[in-house]
């Protein structure tokens, strides 16, 4: 039987034992609540910052898991407490067993040729199921003048020339207004197993300047899974996985952009993500940056130095307060998801969304629960660093 309320934070002591935090300034996460009540994937979560009267609504993006491929819409008007459905995507590209995954959603912080500032963006996967012989994995781009309530096609990014797919679309607009779409790339082969790309778009209708943004010499390494925010200066964080090197599994890196667009040579990796005592996490990293200029990170596991993993593994996230650089801390996790271990919905690619004064941040991931994939949300401190 699956519960609304599941609590999954042991009061202040195992607050206390996280991230450095004090008993006198810690407070409990609240419990975690079921986001959609049915079986969910990939979830996203923004707030409106470019929609005048509805701005501060918090909405939320998830991908069905029943074959029904429906991007579900959720929205807050309480700050994160509470969230009703507003509105949902079928796209035909992901009906009949076609298969769709990896939504993203995106609100337009200035225009994009007729599309004003507040737009909202919702993009995915789409057709990685086709039998081979028919496979051209799609991602595909919709678009929502009325805060998500009803969504219209707006155009396919990219389609992939042969058989293999593309994966994971994400979002940012560039310095100079452009829109640019961060995707992976498996269809480079021989050449690359997978690897990271971005397009942009004046409009987003016509896409162009196909372009790599992280490499590797070595065929099975695979960069993958990016998501691109704009730090306070104006930089752009491009946060990422890289599976396949010495490291085991997949470890998270970063780079970085002055204009959102140029993110330097695609064979250099980055920059790795570590704490002070060298751990460091895998698979399915995402971000939120905080009005105080901390990078929040999730990501689904968290293992030690020597790749065991950590005990804080599904219930921590990732600090950092100088723009990435130098060591992280951990802080507690909001949703705690028990033992997560490479699985494909035991949270994999949660997302997070830091409050206004920055002092706490919303997580939704997911967890299975009596065998189907769920999403969960709540919100718990941002405790300083000590």
């Amino acid at each position: 039987m699956l519960y609304r309320r599941v609590v999954l934070l042991a009061g202040l002591a195992v607050l206390a034992m996280l991230g450095g935090v004090t008993s006198a300034t810690a407070q409990p996460a609240q419990e975690r609540e079921l986001l959609y009540e049915g079986g969910a994937s990939y979830p996203r979560v923004i707030r409106l910052e470019h929609n005048g009267p509805a701005n501060g609504r918090v909405l939320a993006s998830v991908g069905t898991t029943d074959g029904s491929a429906l991007g579900v819409i959720m929205e807050s008007t309480d700050g994160g407490a509470t969230f009703a459905q507003v509105g949902s995507i079928a796209d035909p590209d992901g009906a009949n067993g076609r298969g769709m995954c990896c939504g993203t959603l995106f609100e337009l912080p200035s225009p994009v040729g007729d599309l004003p500032a507040g737009t909202l963006l919702w993009a995915g996967t789409f057709g990685y199921k086709v039998p081979e012989a028919e496979r051209h994995t799609k991602q595909r781009l919709w678009i929502s003048r009325d805060l998500g309530r009803t969504w219209s096609f707006r155009s396919d990014i990219y389609t992939s020339p042969n058989q293999y797919n593309g994966w994971e679309p994400d979002f940012s607009v560039a310095a100079d207004g452009q829109l640019v779409a961060h995707f992976s790339d498996e269809s480079d082969k021989p050449s690359h197993d997978q690897k990271l790309v971005r397009m942009r778009s004046a409009d987003g209708i016509t896409w162009t300047d196909y372009t790599e943004t992280v490499k590797n010499p070595d065929f099975f390494v695979r960069p993958g899974m990016a998501g691109a925010r704009k730090l306070a200066d104006g930089t752009y964080f491009l946060v990422y996985e890289v599976c396949n090197l010495a490291e085991p599994m997949c470890s998270i890196y970063f780079r970085t952009s002055a204009d959102g667009w140029d993110y330097g040579d695609p064979l250099d990796l980055g920059t790795s993500v570590r704490t002070e005592d060298g751990k460091w996490v895998r698979h399915t990293p995402t971000i939120t940056v905080s009005p105080t200029g901390a990078i929040i990170l999730a990501a689904e596991m968290l293992v030690n130095a020597d790749g065991s993993k950590a005990e804080g593994n599904g219930k921590t996230l990732l600090v950092n307060e100088n723009d990435g650089q130098g060591p992280w801390r951990e802080i507690p996790a909001p949703v705690e998801v028990p033992a997560p271990d490479n699985h494909g919905c035991m949270n994999f690619s949660p997302s997070l969304l830091a409050s206004t004064d920055g002092t706490s941040v919303l997580e939704i991931a997911t967890d299975v629960v009596d065998g189907v994939c769920h999403a969960f949300y709540a919100t718990g401190p941002i405790p300083p660093a000590s």
